[in-house]
């Protein structure tokens, strides 16, 4: 049995919809997934500088002694 007009575009208006929130969903994961590396590496970052920080303060310390 053939498919009318209007049913052909229903399913494809249904196909192009799922296709957009698969699209969607997608971006959404790939925007976390950066979102999370950023934030890692921000943490990194400021662990490094502290730990500088501590060193600098600790070798400061013990020339002063």
């Amino acid at each position: 049995m053939m498919s009318t007009p209007a049913e052909i575009i229903s399913e494809v208006k249904t196909d192009l919809l799922h296709a957009s929130i698969s699209l969607k969903k997608e971006e959404n994961e790939r925007n976390q997934k950066e979102d999370s590396e950023r934030l890692l590496k921000a943490r990194r970052a400021i662990e490094a500088y502290l730990e500088e920080k501590r060193l600098n303060q600790a070798i400061s310390d013990g020339w002063d002694e």
